[in-house]
Formats: structure tokens, sequence, C-alpha cells
């Protein structure tokens, strides 16, 4: 199975283990008992302290867990205050209680500066605001000839889906569509009648076929488990 590039899965593994790696540290800096260590952890209430310890950065983790243009903002924003955070910290306070920042977090820093530099690069910010260059979310399409009726509000015509997947189909190229465009999609497969709003992504060619990519719309439950249940008959038909 394909999965997220390494680097989103190295950060995301990272941040999301670094309230343990922080008590492991403080083990080896200290030599006091992981009781002691987690019974002083614990005795911290304030809101501030609470998240510097352990939500900010599973918090930056998480961003990164699912890609959306979202995600990406609140990423580099979550960044942002790691280093303001580090760079104001003032002697023996929370969550050092030292003279300075461990020399971990210095090191954090440092990678932090390094990421916010990376993901302002324009091609690996991309996933986060293009889905289809999001190949690891891709479902599997199959290859299959359906006739269809798409209704619009400017053209109802008949048309052919040139194969399908759960998330969106290719649909036979014709001179009535346009990419944006929103329509109804009718058709018939497998003894089930889909009624499905798509959206029109792209016009391209496909095995030296030109035509548009769709992209399911579905608005409510029903759309999508009809749709589940489509891609899965086709599957064991094995239509590939």
């Amino acid at each position: 199975m394909r999965n997220k590039p390494f680097i989103f899965q190295l950060l995301s593994l990272l941040f999301l283990l670094e309230p343990a790696i922080k008590i492991l540290y403080f083990k080896a800096s200290t030599h006091f008992d992981f009781a002691v260590i987690l019974a002083n952890v614990f005795s911290r209430h304030g809101f501030r302290e609470i998240f510097d310890f352990w939500i900010v950065f599973p918090v930056a983790g998480l961003m990164l867990w699912k890609l959306r243009k979202w995600t990406y903002f609140a990423f580099l924003s979550v960044m942002s205050y790691l280093i303001f955070s580090i760079a104001t910290y003032e002697k023996y306070t929370w969550p050092y209680n030292s003279d300075s920042p461990l020399f971990y977090h210095y090191f954090v820093i440092v990678i932090t500066l390094g990421t916010i530099a990376y993901f302002l690069v324009p091609d690996v910010r991309a996933p986060f605001f293009n889905r289809k260059l999001r190949w690891w979310e891709n479902k599997p399409r199959y290859r299959i000839v359906i006739p269809a009726k798409v209704s619009g509000q400017k053209h109802t015509f008949q048309t052919e889906i040139m194969n399908i997947s759960e998330t969106g189909a290719f649909l036979k190229d014709n001179n009535l569509l346009t990419p944006g465009d929103t329509v109804n999609i009718t058709f018939e497969s497998e003894g089930l009648l889909m009624d499905i709003p798509v959206k029109v992504i792209s016009r391209h060619v496909v095995a030296e076929t030109p035509g548009f990519g769709v992209q399911f719309q579905p608005t409510s439950f029903s759309h999508k488990f009809q749709m589940i249940r489509l891609i899965n008959r086709i599957k064991n038909h094995r239509y590939l």
C-alpha cells in the first residue's frame, strides 16, 4: 500500500511522541524516579502549562496526518508558536525548570526553523492545496463502460462512464462540460440505480480517450453507502 511521503510520516511521528521523549529526557538528565517526574508533571493545572507540555507538539503532528489547506496554515502557526515560546523562555519556569530550555529543545527549534522553511517550498506545500497530488489517498479505479445521463442547469445529455472509483469517475468527452461545473449524473450498474451530484475537476486523456474527471459530491449517507456497495460489486466482478 502506498503511504504519505516519508518526511510527513517522520515529522508526524516525532511530534506525536514529543511529550514521551520529554519525560524520558527528564529521567536521563535528573535520574529521578518516573513516579517523581510524573507527579511533578501532573501537578501542573494551568491551561498554558498543560498545552505547552502535552498538546502543542502532538497538535503539530496531527496537522500532518491529514493534509489539507487549513492544516498547512495551522501547522505553520503552531511552529511559529513553538519558536516564540522557546525564544522567550524565562529562567526556572515551566516546562523546563532550568536556567534555559533543554538542549533537546534547542535542537527542536532548529528542526522547527528548518521545517517552516521546508514547508514554504511550493512543491512541498502543493499536496495541501491540490487533492490530485495526494496520490496516497487515491481510490482504486475500475475500467468499465456505463451509460449515464448528465443533468445540469444548461444541458441534459447522454454520456458514458469510462472508469469509476469510490470518489469519482471519468466521463467520455463532449463540448457541454467545463472544469468547475457542478451537475447531476444518473446511471445504473450492478443492479443499483445511482443519482448523485458531481463536480467536474479536469479535462484530460485516459488510455488515448479524451474526457472529464468528475468528483462525486454525495449529499447524504445513503449516497456514500450506495457508492461503496457499487464499487464492491464491481471489484468482485474484477472489472480492472
